[in-house]
């Protein structure tokens, strides 16, 4: 059930968020994620957002296939045609759209500029309540 007050996702996006370009290598991006602490990191070209990678891309298309990591480029494994949200989208909407599309990570967009990222451990953390969406089937938020 949506709750009558709800924070929006600005309020709480990750602001530092990591951003690689299509052609750093998949160690680099890796290794920047690592030093800051993140589970993702988004692709940009020319400030626009191109995709995104994630610790499960790397550790499947990587690391599980054996594949040296010097020699693979971002573009080859991330994840495009990114859902995204907007500064003012609410955290209640954010985390249905997150447990609907089977996802984690959102990146905040603002006239066409990647301006954060919200994940789904972020918004439980803010609002545990919102454990149930993840129990539930799919839930509407009109």
């Amino acid at each position: 059930m949506k709750p009558e007050q709800d924070y929006t996702v600005s309020e709480f996006m990750n602001k530092d968020l990591v951003a690689v370009n299509p052609r750093t290598t998949a160690k680099e991006c890796a290794e920047v994620m690592a030093a800051e602490k993140v589970s993702s990191a988004v692709v940009t070209e020319n400030s626009a957002l191109a995709g995104i990678v994630t610790e499960k891309d790397l550790a499947r298309k990587i690391v599980a296939k054996g594949v040296d990591a010097n020699k693979i480029m971002v573009k080859d494994i991330m994840t495009t045609g990114v859902i995204t949200v907007e500064p003012s989208t609410s955290l209640y909407d954010a985390m249905v759209l997150l447990n609907n599309k089977k996802i984690k990570h959102l990146p905040v967009v603002s006239d066409n500029a990647v301006v954060g990222i919200i994940t789904a451990m972020e918004i439980l953390r803010i609002q545990p309540s919102y454990m149930e969406l993840l129990a539930s089937p799919t839930e509407s938020s009109e």
